[in-house]
């Protein structure tokens, strides 16, 4: 897909970070772009940006992890446009450092109902409708964590490597459809992702976002503009980041004993 003028462009989690800057992105290429994020004011707040600049942007917010809701924006939009060409799942939350052996039931459901049922709903809700069209992208936003798995965040790693395995099996399922799918694995991108965590643990909550906006090493705005690359390229993986390009490799040259290389410069004590 080379050119989006005029393309109807569906991001979920549009309201900051990667997805807000898709949203802008792609509008400033021409398209017409359907928002979602859980944060009605921080959606709005995308939508203007965008229709400041002279695009085309709406939306409504809601949880992704309410499938009902997905389907009715799903038809929604349809009905509005007369079709969608591009689906971005890209909505996520993330987690405070906590062992799968402590972190209680809710806390896991609640992220695995967003990570990764969010991008089932997403996906099942827009594919009879992205098969309509002559070309059509589907992307879903995995993780690096959804490549090599790392301590301490055992249900947003779950749902990672969840969207992958769902996402690499839709790819061969669509492989004779119009529909090109990207499974896309961010590293450490300069986002809200973790400052949006819901915890009553603040002062922890601070540290974990210092450490997390030092590592994070790309901006939001270049991971997108490397995500759009790859919905033009039709890319069946994207891997963003030079740190994601790093473990990439490491967990392909040794699946079996990558975890040694994430332990040797791993302290949780700098997340506490």
């Amino acid at each position: 897909m080379k050119d989006f003028s005029k393309k109807i462009a569906v991001i979920t989690g549009a309201g900051s970070g990667m997805g807000r800057e898709l949203a802008i992105q792609l509008a400033g290429a021409g398209a017409k772009v359907v928002l979602n994020d859980w944060n009605e004011a921080s959606l709005n707040e995308t939508i203007q940006l965008i229709e400041q600049n002279g695009g085309s942007a709406g939306g409504r917010a809601f949880s992704v992890a309410d499938r009902l809701e997905v389907y009715n924006f799903a038809q929604e939009t349809v009905n509005r446009f007369g079709g969608v060409d591009i689906v971005v799942n890209n909505a996520g939350i993330s987690l405070l450092q906590q062992k799968i052996e402590s972190t209680p039931y809710e806390l896991f459901e609640k992220v695995i109902n967003i990570n990764m049922w969010g991008v089932i709903y997403g996906s099942k809700a827009f594919i009879p409708f992205l098969k309509e069209r002559p070309e059509a992208a589907l992307v879903n936003v995995s993780s690096i964590f959804g490549i090599a798995a790392y301590p301490d965040q055992g249900p947003y790693v779950t749902a990672k490597f969840a969207v992958r395995g769902f996402t690499e099996t839709l790819r061969q399922e669509l492989a004779k459809t119009s529909v090109a799918v990207t499974c896309v694995h961010p590293g450490g991108i300069k986002t809200n992702i973790v400052r949006n965590i819901d915890t009553t643990q603040k002062a922890r909550l601070d540290k974990f976002s210092d450490v997390f906006d030092r590592m994070a090493k790309m901006s939001a705005a270049d991971a997108a503009t490397r995500i759009i690359k790859g919905i033009q390229r039709k890319e069946k993986r994207v891997i963003v980041g030079k740190d994601a390009l790093f473990m990439d490799k490491i967990a392909r040259l040794f699946p079996s004993n990558y975890e040694d290389t994430i332990m040797k410069g791993y302290d949780i004590n700098k997340f506490q």
